[in-house]
């Protein structure tokens, strides 16, 4: 018996093998939220009032994007390494914040996106830490969170003209110094350009030790030493002893402080492979403003 071959069944066959193509395509159930890798801005990065925030970040589905969403605001009250007493907080000034939500092209698993000038500073912000929070929604409505770490939380700090100016006079390569058995010193002052009403600094916190690399991105190889050495706080009436011609005079503060590492300390530091420490000072001022400085440390291991 003949075979005899109908174009008819073979487009039939094609047609049905294309059908359950589909319907495997559609019994495919997405429950992964994308994934976030920010370029910029970087944790700890500075920006100035009345510029933009530059953002730069991939964004990778399974299956398919669908949008991203920006949201920045203040971290006044929960800077890490900062008791910060209440100010009078100059009306003139704002706590900003932002929060804006970006399609994402139909179809695609992966996409790179830049904004350049769409993210305003205010030129009236209010100085100091602010939280930058990028998250991602699929089209399954699948979206990061923090309790898988998926979402991206960096900490920015803004800058204004009117802020308390940290102005360390001791530094070599942007660095301190530290060595066991020698008294540890900062030298330089703290000035605050505002007059008027909200004139003066309110309260001054310094801390020196834990830090990691995700809070302080520096460039060299140690680790940071989990270990809290100074973290001393003065507010108003305190700081009285440590001004001249109403500025903080940091040389005082440190004298005041009077930290000295031991040898015990340094041995700690020597087998944890520490060769560098964190040191943040961090000033309010009665306008509101918070100024933050962070500075790398080094250990002398001799």
């Amino acid at each position: 018996m003949k075979n005899i071959w109908k174009p008819e069944l073979t487009l039939l066959f094609i047609y049905m093998l294309a059908s359950v193509a589909c319907d495997s395509d559609n019994d495919i159930v997405d429950t992964t939220a994308p994934t976030i890798e920010v370029k910029d801005p970087a944790m700890g990065e500075y920006f100035d009032a009345n510029d933009y925030a530059h953002f730069e970040a991939t964004f990778v589905d399974d299956l398919e994007l669908a949008t991203y969403n920006i949201e920045i605001h203040d971290n006044f009250g929960g800077h890490s390494h900062g008791r910060i007493a209440a100010t009078n907080d100059d009306p003139s000034l704002i706590k900003w914040s932002y929060k804006e939500s970006f399609l994402i092209p139909e179809g695609l698993t992966l996409f790179q996106a830049e904004l350049e000038d769409e993210i305003e500073i205010p030129a009236n912000v209010m100085a100091g830490p602010y939280h930058f929070i990028v998250q991602a929604i699929d089209k399954a409505g699948n979206a990061t969170s923090f309790q898988d770490d998926s979402a991206v939380e960096l900490e920015i700090y803004i800058n204004n003209d009117s802020q308390s100016q940290i102005n360390i006079t001791n530094l070599e390569d942007d660095e301190l110094e530290i060595e066991a058995g020698l008294l540890f010193m900062v030298e330089g002052e703290v000035s605050d350009p505002t007059t008027g009403e909200y004139a003066g600094m309110h309260s001054i916190n310094i801390y020196l030790g834990e830090g990691s690399h995700e809070d302080h991105d520096h460039n060299h190889g140690g680790r940071i030493a989990e270990v809290d050495l100074i973290d001393s706080y003065f507010e108003e009436a305190e700081l009285q002893q440590f001004m001249v011609d109403e500025n903080i005079i940091l040389d005082k503060i440190f004298e005041h402080i009077n930290f000295t590492l031991s040898q015990d300390e340094l041995n700690e530091l020597v087998d944890e492979e520490v060769d560098y420490l964190l040191l943040t000072i961090t000033v309010a001022d009665e306008q509101g403003n918070i100024t933050v400085s962070n500075i790398d440390v080094h250990v002398h291991m001799d």
